[in-house]
């Protein structure tokens, strides 16, 4: 649900993303609102509780993507670099 709204779509059983039909209306929200930041650090941390961890750095991979090369949401870099990838348990 979270990744409809954030304009995000899941592609296998790996935790693959890419980018949802709705992508460039969404992306806005990520660029705009440091709130979702936040929700983000929370749903990384969340699926390595329940048991997802492998399912983090497949998203985190793709926001640091579309931050860093694609530029389609510079705001969310900081956050990515300094939050996002300390979620991440498994280092490789």
């Amino acid at each position: 649900m979270m990744l409809e709204f954030f304009g995000i779509k899941l592609i296998d059983k790996m935790g693959n993303v890419a980018r949802a039909v709705n992508w460039q209306e969404r992306f806005q929200h990520l660029n705009e609102s440091q709130h979702n930041y936040l929700r983000i650090t929370r749903i990384l941390k969340s699926l390595g509780e329940l048991g997802y961890e492998s399912f983090k750095s497949p998203l985190v991979k793709f926001i640091l993507h579309e931050a860093l090369v694609e530029n389609t949401i510079p705001n969310i870099k900081q956050s990515a670099l300094e939050y996002f990838v300390y979620t991440i348990r498994d280092r490789r």
